[in-house]
């Protein structure tokens, strides 16, 4: 059944576009371009920190693409080779292909929907050396604006919140799919890489052990790399005239364009109410223990 709040799927589409028109750290956008960059700004968003240095991995066509490399937690630091997190792969150069297979990514886990990956198409799943799957993580295939209007909830934080609940067989796949993957490096990946990948980043960084402040760190910088993403020019225009025709939509949407500290904190202080924290939410979606205790494994903390 089509979750009630599968709107939000367009939603992160849009936000996703909130990276302001200054260069990219992390990649540089090639100079002929079908794209074009959504301006906006965020309160609240954050600075990187010189230790966030070390988990930066810069490629030419792709933005906030970060490992989790030396990130405290229970039982010690994260393995660089663990996992890594990113946006958008539908303008990967040849090189940035090669560079990802000689780090050793051997999985690349698509969390769009089937709308996103028609319009940008993942250039990993094409490449017979990494195996590509693709589970939209909000359970729908399509995005519907008209809904959006009225549906959004009040903060990233509220829809964060929302998808622990409503789309816990999705949560299950990605998981799943994470703790078959014996060797090599897990790459996971959305639009821009910062709501439904930063979701998923936060739970894995919850169950190891991450203290909660250094995960929403690592959530709140996302809007610092993501300066400069391109935007798909057909999709701004379908936004500039539903805001036109929805003007409120824009006032609600105005203060969620970045990754803000508090919403982050929100769906963290959720989870651990709700479920214990991540160990317990991953039990809840049906995850066994042998397969919580593979994630833990590759997030470097056995023992």
């Amino acid at each position: 059944m089509k979750p009630s709040h599968s709107p939000l799927v367009l939603a992160l589409v849009v936000l996703c576009g909130c990276a302001s028109q200054q260069p990219a750290v992390s990649a540089a956008a090639p100079a002929a371009t079908p794209f074009t960059p959504i301006a906006a700004g965020a309160p609240g968003n954050v600075q990187p920190l010189p230790d966030d240095a070390q988990r930066l991995v810069p490629l030419q066509g792709a933005w906030n693409v970060r490992s989790f490399a030396g990130l405290q937690g229970r039982n010690g630091p994260i393995p660089a080779d663990a996992f890594l997190r990113t946006a958008d792969l539908g303008r990967l150069t040849a090189a940035d292909r090669d560079a990802l297979a000689a780090a050793g990514v051997r999985v690349d886990i698509d969390l769009r929907t089937a709308d996103e990956q028609a319009q940008s198409p993942d250039l990993l799943a094409g490449d017979a050396r990494f195996d590509y799957q693709r589970i939209s993580l909000m359970g729908t295939e399509k995005m519907d604006l008209e809904q959006l209007v009225t549906r959004f909830p009040d903060s990233l934080g509220q829809a964060y919140v929302q998808w622990l609940g409503g789309n816990q067989p999705q949560f299950r796949q990605v998981f799943a799919r994470m703790a078959a993957q014996e060797q090599g490096t897990v790459l996971f990946h959305c639009t821009a890489g910062k709501d439904r990948t930063g979701v998923i980043a936060a739970l894995l960084l919850d169950l190891a052990g991450v203290p909660h402040d250094a995960i929403v760190h690592d959530y709140a910088i996302s809007a610092h790399y993501l300066q400069g993403q391109p935007r798909d020019s057909a999709m701004n225009a379908q936004l500039k005239a539903m805001l036109t025709a929805h003007p409120e939509l824009g006032r609600k949407l105005a203060g969620m364009a970045g990754t803000a500290p508090q919403d982050m904190q929100m769906f963290l202080a959720a989870l651990s109410r709700q479920y214990g924290g991540a160990e317990g939410y991953l039990r809840t979606i049906g995850l066994s223990q042998a397969q919580i205790e593979r994630l833990r494994a590759r997030l470097g903390q056995v023992g």
